[in-house]
């Protein structure tokens, strides 16, 4: 008999009934104690950067079982696009993959060849034992239940994406957008300056395209601001800030208060 522990990805349900959803990056929490936390506070996903970050396999692979028994998804950004470190990465349990940087159509389709399995795409075929938490399931169920949750985000992060976004989205499997407002800015040759006319024509060219082939469309913003403004103009996947700068603003709010008490007794 076979047991039902696959974990169906809310995010994806939520976004293909046009939904927004939240989430933010993980930079140096890395314990599993970080996914219920997160989870407590109620973000739709949380991503692991392991592109600028230290987090080694092993890690992911006791934070991915934690996720297991939550809703959010748990997402990784890996270093590149290589296929075994994305297959790899899906194999010990992450939900969904980040992938930065993704400016060509060749390179879309490479990513879908290697995180989907047939008839989609050239996944190398393993059952899972972090992502069935060791039941047993049938290879059709399994590598179609893969097909059809674990999520795949590509990055946009260059003039040359900007351009080529139509033809980036329209390949099956790409399931949303992350616009990297940094790299893209700087590609530009305006580091920093995501509110230049050259960087919002951008991103209304990459959310044209991703409505039209019915790929979410979303950005990694740290400015309360401009989330609003983004999510009115249609960006949906909307990745705010990460762990490190979420506690120095908190800190930076309630030292402030703590202050203003200090000086009224003395």
């Amino acid at each position: 008999m076979i047991s039902t522990c696959l974990k169906s990805s809310k995010v994806k349900k939520k976004l293909n009934e046009g939904k927004v959803c939240f989430g933010t990056m993980l930079r140096i929490l890395s314990k599993p104690h970080s996914v219920p936390l997160c989870a407590s506070q109620g973000w739709d996903y949380i991503i692991l950067d392991t592109e600028h970050n230290d987090y080694n396999l092993e890690t992911i692979s006791n934070v991915c079982l934690v996720a297991k028994y939550e809703e959010l998804g748990l997402y990784v950004r890996p270093a590149d696009k290589l296929y075994h470190q994305m297959a790899q990465m899906l194999d010990v349990g992450v939900e969904g993959l980040v992938l930065p940087q993704v400016k060509t159509f060749r390179e879309a389709e490479q990513i879908i060849r290697s995180t989907k399995y047939a008839p989609i795409g050239q996944r190398g075929v393993s059952v899972s034992n972090a992502v069935t938490l060791f039941r047993d399931y049938d290879l059709i169920e399994y590598t179609k239940w893969a097909n059809d949750n674990l999520m795949t985000i590509i990055q946009i992060e260059s003039e040359e994406g900007v351009e080529n976004v139509d033809e980036l989205v329209s390949v099956f499997g790409v399931d949303a957008v992350m616009i990297g407002p940094a790299d893209l800015s700087q590609d530009m040759g305006i580091p920093g300056q995501i509110q230049h006319p050259k960087v919002v024509d951008a991103f209304h060219k990459i959310i044209d395209s991703c409505n039209k082939h019915g790929v979410a469309p979303g950005i990694h913003l740290q400015d309360m601001e401009q989330v609003e403004k983004w999510i009115n103009e249609g960006m949906r996947f909307i990745t705010f800030s990460y762990d490190i700068q979420l506690f120095k603003d908190a800190s930076q709010s309630a030292l402030k208060k703590l202050r203003s008490l200090s000086r009224q007794i003395s």
